[in-house]
């Protein structure tokens, strides 16, 4: 499937109710990341196959370039932003929903064992005999996610397991050690998925170290040495991101149910905290989008 292109809406954003639906999709002709420069998160779980070209990212605000025959696994919630792209960048993409993500996880213990190593290492580099092999796979995945098979989620979760398979022999072959992840990496992953559930009941640091027992100073010291970014920044990155996203797609809903929708505890408050952190008022980047 080739992503529909809209200057309005996010390619993945537009296409949730058939993601949703059909439970995975393999768009196989990306040729561009239309992203507005500008950070997003996405409920799904992705693969990105780079078939030509670059295009450079941000991760999680880590900076990232995506080369040919890389690829890359990246689980939901984490803040994304495509910053550039060579006239010749082609990918393939497999985009999961939540539910489908949550009945092949309790089946497929492969496929969800090695993420937490692929969002932080962000990509794999492929030889071409590797990347044949994977290419192959995603072709596969392509077919059958355009049945309409009572079996169809199955095939897709034998095929997945297999992709994974695959992906772990080939970082045994590229000298890729097994990650053995240390106790800080541990912490900042159970943080991140902590802000990820619990955003809109709090944007205090204190909040977030109580949940793991640790004073207020301790907790950030960790994650801003193990990160280099503060652990405020990384609360209001994400609650800034969710107020972009409600802002441009769900021009439905006011400033103050946005506010509501969010945490805050009066509008005034979400319009400070927008503008601290965007420069701009909520209704200034509505009307900009």
């Amino acid at each position: 499937m080739t992503m529909a292109k809209n200057n309005k809406i996010h390619p993945l954003l537009s296409l949730t109710e058939q993601i949703d639906e059909r439970g995975l999709m393999v768009f196989d002709d990306i040729r561009r990341m239309p992203v507005y420069n500008e950070p997003y998160t996405t409920p799904y779980m992705t693969i990105a196959l780079n078939l030509e070209g670059w295009v450079r990212t941000e991760c999680d605000m880590r900076p990232v370039c995506f080369r040919r025959h890389d690829i890359a696994v990246l689980a939901p919630q984490h803040i994304l932003c495509a910053l550039e792209s060579s006239a010749d960048y082609r990918a393939m993409l497999i985009v999961m929903s939540v539910k489908f993500q949550e009945e092949i996880k309790r089946h497929y213990t492969n496929i969800y064992r090695d993420n937490f190593f692929y969002l932080y290492q962000h990509d794999l580099s492929l030889t071409d005999e590797q990347f044949a092999s994977v290419l192959h796979q995603f072709q596969m995945l392509h077919t059958v996610s355009l049945m309409e098979s009572d079996n169809r989620w199955q095939m897709l979760g034998d095929l997945l397991d297999v992709l994974f398979l695959l992906l772990q022999d080939y970082r045994r072959q590229n000298g890729i050690d097994d990650h053995k992840y240390t106790p800080h990496e541990v912490l900042f992953a159970r943080f991140y998925r902590a802000i990820t559930e619990h955003y809109q009941q709090s944007r205090e640091v204190r909040f977030y170290a109580d949940m793991f027992h640790l004073s207020p100073k301790h907790f950030a010291t960790i994650i801003k040495q193990h990160t280099n970014i503060n652990a405020l920044d990384w609360i209001n990155s994400y609650v800034t991101i969710q107020a972009q996203t409600l802002l441009r797609y769900h021009r439905e809903l006011t400033v103050q149910e946005i506010a509501i929708r969010l945490g805050f505890s009066e509008q005034a408050s979400f319009s400070r905290f927008f503008k601290v952190n965007t420069g701009l008022s909520p209704t200034e980047y509505r009307e900009r989008g």
